[in-house]
C-alpha cells in the first residue's frame, strides 16, 4: 500500500460525487479510468449518505484514504474536505475563488461556443440565465457577453440568474416565466444548466411563444435522458467530463507523490467542449431572404465544401450585395460563416473517423493542414489532434 512518504503507489483514494447528474458521473469514470489504467489508484467503497454526514476525518483514518477526489459546492463542506489532512481536488467549479484545486472545463469558453451557436442562429437579442454565487455560471456569463460583442454594442443581453438562497419550484417557474414575457422575439436564450433551459422552454410555450421560431434555446451539460425528454429536444454544450475526470485523477497523483508543477496548485481548466445541435436551435432567423438562402445552402452542402462563389449563385444576388446584407443580417462574413461550418464538419470527422488529420483537412475544403490546425484552434480551442484525444477519452 502505498503513501505520500515515499512508498510506491498504489495509492488508495476515494471519489466523491453526485450520482444523480451524468456530468458528475461521468467524472467518476474518468477517475477511474486513470486509475485501472496507471495502476497508480485504487478505490475505497464508496461512501454512503450517513457516512459522509459522519466524521470523515476518523473514516479517513480508518479507511487509510490517501487522497480524495470530490465534488465540492460549498464553503463550509470545502472547510470540510481541507481539514481532513490528505490532498482533495474538486471537480465543480462552484465555488469563487476556491481554496482547494478545481479541475474543471474551461466556463469562459463555453460561454463563448454558446454566443457562436446562436449567432450563427441569426439571433440579435440574447437572453441569458445564470446561477447566483456560481463561479462556473459567472465564467460562462463572461463569455457569452465576450463572444457576443455585447460590450461593443453588438447585441443586446438580457441576463437573470436563479436566487441564491431558497426558492420554490412554483416561484422559479414564475419568475422564468415572467421574464421571458419582457423579452424581445425573435431571442437566442442560453441557460448554463439543461434543467434551467427545459424550465424556460416550457416557460416559453405557455406564453405561445414557439421553440425555435420565436426562441433558440441551448442549454449546457448535455445529460442525454433529459435532452431528447421534450417535445422539442434540447440543444446543450456537451462538456468534456470524462476527460475531466481523469486530469483530477492525475493531478490528485502528483500531489500524493508530492510531484506537483508549478501553477497547478490552483487546478486545470480544459477545453474540449462542443455544441450538440438539436431542434431547439434549429432555426435561422434572417428576414433577408437572399441571406435565408445562403446560409441554407452553406449548411446543406457542408459536405461538399462550399466556397464563397458558390454560396452567391445560391443566393441569387450579385456577392458584393450579398456580403453587405450578409454581415448586416448575422454580424460576420460569408467565409467566416462557411469556415464555422467547415470546423464544425472537421469536428464530426475527428469524433467518429481515424482519418488522418491532412485528409480531413482536404475533406473539408481547408487549402492546407497547417490552415486547417489554426482555424480549428480558433474556433475550439484545441488543435485537432487535442480534440481527437480529448473526445475519444470521454
Amino acid at each position: 500500500m502505498g503513501n505520500s512518504r515515499g512508498i510506491k503507489s498504489p495509492f488508495r483514494v476515494q471519489v466523491v460525487a453526485q450520482e444523480n447528474l451524468e456530468y458528475f458521473r461521468d467524472t467518476v469514470l474518468g477517475v477511474r479510468r486513470y486509475g485501472f489504467s496507471t495502476g497508480r489508484l485504487v478505490f475505497a467503497d464508496r461512501w454512503l449518505d450517513h457516512e459522509l454526514a459522519g466524521d470523515l476525518k476518523k473514516r479517513v483514518k480508518r479507511e487509510g484514504i490517501q487522497g480524495i477526489v470530490a465534488v465540492i459546492h460549498t464553503r463550509a463542506m470545502e472547510r470540510r474536505f481541507a481539514a481532513l489532512g490528505v490532498p482533495v481536488v474538486n471537480i465543480s467549479n462552484s465555488i469563487v475563488h476556491p481554496r482547494l484545486p478545481v479541475v474543471t472545463q474551461d466556463d469562459v469558453a463555453v460561454g463563448r461556443l454558446a454566443a457562436g451557436h446562436l449567432q450563427a442562429c441569426g439571433c440579435r437579442a440574447f437572453g441569458f440565465w445564470g446561477q447566483a454565487g456560481a463561479s462556473y455560471s459567472e465564467e460562462r456569463l463572461a463569455g457569452f457577453y465576450d463572444g457576443l460583442g455585447a460590450g461593443k454594442g453588438n447585441a443586446s443581453l438580457a441576463v437573470e440568474r436563479c436566487a441564491d438562497g431558497a426558492e420554490t419550484p412554483a416561484d422559479l417557474y414564475a419568475r422564468m416565466r415572467g421574464w421571458l414575457a419582457g423579452q424581445p422575439r425573435p431571442l437566442g436564450l442560453f441557460a448554463v444548466l439543461d434543467t434551467y433551459a427545459l424550465l424556460l422552454m416550457r416557460a416559453a410555450r405557455d406564453l405561445g411563444w414557439r421553440v425555435p421560431e420565436d426562441v433558440a434555446v441551448l442549454g449546457a451539460g448535455n445529460e442525454d435522458f433529459w435532452v431528447e425528454f421534450e417535445s422539442v429536444p434540447l440543444s446543450s454544450v456537451r462538456l468534456p467530463a470524462r476527460q475531466i475526470g481523469h486530469e483530477a485523477a492525475a493531478l490528485l497523483d502528483r500531489m500524493m507523490s508530492r510531484k506537483m508543477r508549478a501553477g497547478y496548485e490552483r487546478g486545470v481548466r480544459l477545453g474540449g467542449a462542443e455544441i450538440v445541435a438539436r431542434r431547439s436551435t434549429d432555426v435561422i432567423y434572417a428576414e433577408d431572404e437572399a441571406v435565408a438562402r445562403a446560409v441554407r445552402f452553406i449548411r446543406e452542402q457542408a459536405a461538399g465544401n462550399p466556397y464563397v462563389g458558390d454560396v452567391v449563385k445560391a443566393a441569387g444576388v450579385s456577392r458584393s450585395a450579398l456580403q453587405m446584407r450578409f454581415r448586416a443580417a448575422l454580424g460576420r462574413s460569408i467565409l467566416a460563416e462557411i469556415q464555422r461550418v467547415r470546423v464544425a464538419r472537421a469536428q464530426e470527422l475527428l469524433a467518429n473517423t481515424e482519418l488522418k488529420l491532412a485528409v480531413v483537412a482536404e475533406r473539408c475544403g481547408f487549402p492546407n493542414s497547417q490552415r486547417f490546425s489554426v482555424l480549428f484552434r480558433e474556433t475550439s480551442g484545441l488543435s485537432p489532434s487535442e480534440y481527437r484525444r480529448q473526445f475519444r477519452e470521454r
